[in-house]
């Protein structure tokens, strides 16, 4: 595996003090290369040395429209980091999470041995089979016992919508936020570059659907526009998770990719399905909106759909060869 760096190895007696091999080396690297991003861009580097892994926001192509102040790449890097931590814990290690917001880097470190349980191990094989399902679900509902424990899961705050009267308020802010981001043609260009056939970045055209409340939270130009009464009836048959933080700083940002990463694993370990709804909060209004109407106390950072999958195949977007990773 000639596209691993280079170790620094020490001599210790103490499996404790050793750094990395090369085959645990590609298993978080694997981990971290499988995690969602924004438009699928992957915005990240990676540097491991010692027993310490360093996730970094990198240089990449600025999305001017859909996230002109980064918040929808800390989400992304925060995800990655959980991703990072978790395939460390199924490795059989305890794990430190260290947030430098500031520089745009979390650092990761392996504490010491620690025996593996199977839950580990499940949510370490769920970061593979995690996928975005923006199809209509199954109309099977999510019992509450699997809602209480994708909702557990999640280190930030994460509040079920719930009712009628709050699923007529997100209907009619998704209906809105589509309507207005569908009608930007500037904004509609730029998202229209990262859509075409599976690459190594971008979104593949054939995962995206035209209708449903999917694709009200990622209006595209093909999108058919429901108007509020369907939104809000399609949203009575689907468990819809809200993340927010209490303030909005990169490091809240950070922080609630990492949360919501860690409930889409429980949820794929249950058997469920997700996609994430980022595009309507590039609207300040809708976010604002949101915490009124939802009463969350807090600024909204993305919402995710939960339900369990209809049999139809779901494309996998590309990812960046693993040499590209260790790239800043």
């Amino acid at each position: 595996m000639s596209w691993l760096p280079m170790l620094r190895r020490q001599s210790s007696d103490s499996a404790d003090e050793r750094p990395w091999t090369p085959e645990e080396v590609a298993v978080l690297a694997e981990a971290v290369r499988r995690a969602p991003s924004v438009h699928n861009t992957q915005p990240w580097s990676l540097r491991v040395q010692g027993r310490a892994a360093v996730l970094r926001l990198r240089s990449t192509a600025e999305l001017a429209h859909h996230d002109p102040d980064g918040r929808d790449r800390r989400l992304s890097c925060g995800a990655a980091v959980a991703n990072l931590a978790i395939a460390m814990r199924g490795l059989g290690w305890a794990t430190d999470v260290q947030w430098h917001a500031d520089e745009g880097e979390a650092m990761v470190i392996g504490t010491r041995r620690r025996p593996t349980t199977a839950i580990d191990r499940e949510r370490r094989r769920a970061i593979g089979r995690r996928v975005s399902f923006r199809r209509a679900f199954n109309t099977r509902p999510v019992p509450h016992l699997a809602r209480t424990a994708v909702a557990t899961a999640a280190t930030t705050q994460a509040t079920w919508v719930d009712g009628p009267a709050e699923e007529h308020a997100l209907a009619r802010l998704l209906a809105y936020a589509a309507r207005a981001n569908h009608a930007d043609k500037t904004y509609q260009r730029e998202l229209g570059a990262w859509i075409g056939p599976v690459s190594d970045e971008g979104l593949p055209a054939e995962a995206l659907p035209t209708r449903g409340v999917s694709a009200t939270g990622l209006a595209t130009g093909a999108t058919r526009l429901p108007d509020q009464e369907q939104i809000a009836r399609s949203l009575a048959q689907e468990s819809v998770l809200v993340f927010s933080t209490i303030t909005d700083g990169p490091r809240d940002q950070l922080l609630a990719g990492e949360a919501a990463e860690r409930a889409w694993l429980e949820a794929t370990r249950l058997g469920l399905v997700a996609s994430v709804m980022t595009q309507p909060l590039r609207l300040s209004e809708v976010r604002a909106g949101l915490s009124v109407e939802l009463g969350l106390g807090g600024m909204p950072q993305l919402l995710m759909r939960i339900g369990y999958p209809l049999a139809i195949p779901v494309p996998r977007a590309g990812r960046r060869p693993l040499p590209d990773l260790f790239a800043d």
